[in-house]
């Protein structure tokens, strides 16, 4: 007898046997009411189930046990097995299941997450490799050496499914990139699939972008960020002003003809005594231009420094595009001249911005005391006019 259940699938085992005893001439059945309580079954009915469906590791969220149920979905439902794996990472991070996650991934045909795993890999193998040597423990450092090599070969077979891209960003603050909801590092090379792929941009002030890639497998591009759009100003429409009909007052006959008088003549007011125009604009003005100046001497310093470390970079095997062997001493040079260019870049920026702002204030201060005045006086019979420079 078998029974089922939404979750499980027990096994029931039935044993239905009729009484039997032997006699000298063999086997014969016992009396009727011995086989009436035989016959009418004895069951032994296994009811735990042997095949229960995955566990739920919610209530017990245990590296153990999400690493548990990655393993068993690891083929039959990759995704499920990489929500798994990484969840198991994130609890107790060992090499070993970033492996795994790694495989689900590739299971998955998620290549571009994939090879952006296995390079992590790469650093850490390399690292437990370099520490094996220098404890001079041979055994376990030909053990990394296998596994460093294993994962190398691992991130070579993705480069047919995959290429990488370069962000050139626009100055000001840094976009957060995605790529299939996952966030990558925007200031370092991006893993993509190859074909169709996407990033979207999400910029400080809330506007998203996106940006769709068409590569080929193996290629390397610099993809400029897009600017952030902003959004239209609401239209507002003009509130119409109802028309007032002029009142026509009638004319009296006896009214007197005003319109010949002379009005009396009234002296205009006097204005405000002429003030000495202040210095503090020329002062800021002058700080502003002294401020430019140290900081264009900071994007000069910075800017020889990356040119430097982008030569030595090229020199240890990086080409003119910057791209560079995977785990060479190139690759964090040129990233270093990335990152030294960028400050110089900014603080260049800032520079021009110091000097011209500066420079507008000695502008302006020069134009207040150069500024003439006019002075009039109006009585009933003259006027008076006065310029002053």
């Amino acid at each position: 007898m078998t029974s089922k259940s939404p979750t499980s699938e027990p096994i029931g085992i039935v044993i239905r046997m009729d009484a039997v005893r032997r006699n000298m001439r063999g086997l014969v059945p016992v009396n009727p009411l011995f086989k009436a309580a035989g016959g009418a079954v004895v069951a032994i009915a296994l009811l735990s189930p042997i095949d229960a469906n995955a566990a739920d590791c919610t209530s017990n969220p245990t590296p153990a046990c999400h690493l548990t149920e990655g393993k068993k979905l690891i083929k039959s439902d990759p995704k499920r097995a990489a929500v798994e794996l990484l969840a198991s990472y994130k609890l107790d991070e060992r090499t070993d299941t970033l492996e795994l996650y790694a495989a689900a991934l590739e299971n998955d045909k998620q290549y571009a997450l994939a090879a952006e795993t296995w390079e992590r890999i790469v650093k850490y193998r390399e690292s437990e490799v370099t520490a094996a040597k220098e404890s001079k423990q041979a055994g376990k450092a030909a053990a990394a050496q296998r596994q460093l090599t294993a994962a190398t070969k691992s991130v070579t077979k993705l480069a047919a499914n995959t290429a990488k891209v370069r962000i050139k960003l626009n100055p000001g603050p840094k976009p957060t990139v995605t790529r299939e909801g996952t966030e990558v590092d925007v200031t370092k090379e991006i893993w993509v699939k190859s074909g169709n792929d996407d990033l979207l941009f999400t910029f400080a002030d809330g506007a998203m972008a996106n940006v769709a890639l068409t590569l080929k497998a193996g290629e390397n591009v610099r993809v400029d960020a897009p600017q952030p759009t902003k959004a239209e100003p609401p239209k507002i429409e003009p509130k119409l002003e109802p028309k007032l009909e002029p009142k026509l007052e009638p004319i009296n006959p006896q009214q007197p003809d005003v319109a010949m008088q002379q009005p009396a003549a009234k002296p205009l007011p006097i204005g405000p005594p002429e003030t000495k125009p202040s210095n503090t604009k020329r002062n800021v003005g002058i700080a502003l231009i002294g401020g430019g100046a140290i900081l264009a001497g900071v994007a000069t310093t910075f800017g020889i420094l990356a040119s430097s470390d982008f030569s030595d970079a090229k020199n240890g095997g990086c080409d003119d595009d910057g791209n560079c062997p995977v785990g060479s001493n190139a690759l964090d040079l040129a990233e270093r001249s990335n990152d030294r260019a960028r400050i110089a870049q900014i603080t260049g920026i800032g520079a021009v911005a110091l000097i011209g702002t500066g420079v507008t204030l000695w502008m302006l201060h020069r134009k207040e005391v150069k500024r003439s005045s006019m002075t009039i006086n109006v009585s009933g019979r003259s006027a008076a006019f006065a310029w002053r420079f």
